[in-house]
C-alpha cells in the first residue's frame, strides 16, 4: 500500500534484564495484537538485553507508541535512530516481525561489521547501521528470517 501519510521510527534500547525466549514470545504475541489494532507494522531484533525495533504506521500512532516505549520502565534508555516519513511500509506483512538471525551473518554486511564483536549491543547502533538493518530485513537476504 503506497501513501504519503506514513511514518517510520527505528530505535535501539537497553533493557533492565535479559528476557527469556518464552517470555519474549508471550510479549510478542501481545504486542502483535495491539499493533494490529493500531495499524502498526514493524520488526523487532533482541539480543542480550538490547533491542532494535522498527515501527511503521500513521505518524501520530507511531509517535505515541514510541513515546510509550521510551517511557517504559523495562528500558534503561531508548535512542531514536530513524524518524522519517515513508511512502510505503517495508514490514507491512508483520504487526511485529521478530527476526532470529546469527550476528555472524549480519556482520558480513557493511556497515554491520560491529555486530561481530561479542560485546556488541543494539544500543551501539548509529544511523548508518540502523538504515542497513532496515534494508537488510525489508528487502535483503534476511527478510525470510522474520516470523
Amino acid at each position: 500500500m503506497a501513501t504519503t501519510h506514513l511514518a517510520r521510527i527505528a530505535y535501539a534500547s537497553a533493557t533492565n534484564a535479559d528476557v527469556p525466549r518464552g517470555e519474549l514470545d508471550t510479549m510478542l504475541s501481545m504486542w502483535r495484537r495491539g499493533n494490529a489494532r493500531r495499524g502498526v507494522t514493524g520488526l523487532l531484533l533482541y539480543h542480550r538485553e538490547s533491542v532494535f525495533q522498527v515501527l511503521e504506521g500513521f505518524p501520530d500512532v507511531v509517535q505515541d507508541l514510541y513515546s510509550t516505549i521510551a517511557h517504559d520502565p523495562r528500558h534503561r534508555f531508548v535512542a531514536k535512530l530513524i524518524d522519517e516519513s515513508i511512502d510505503e511500509r517495508s514490514f507491512g506483512d508483520w504487526s511485529m516481525g521478530h527476526a532470529r538471525v546469527a550476528r555472524v551473518d549480519l556482520g558480513a554486511v557493511q556497515p554491520l561489521a560491529p555486530l561481530l564483536d561479542p560485546g556488541f549491543r543494539y544500543w551501539h547502533c548509529d544511523l548508518a547501521m540502523a538504515k542497513a538493518l532496515v534494508e537488510a530485513f525489508s528487502a535483503g537476504p534476511w527478510r525470510r528470517s522474520i516470523s
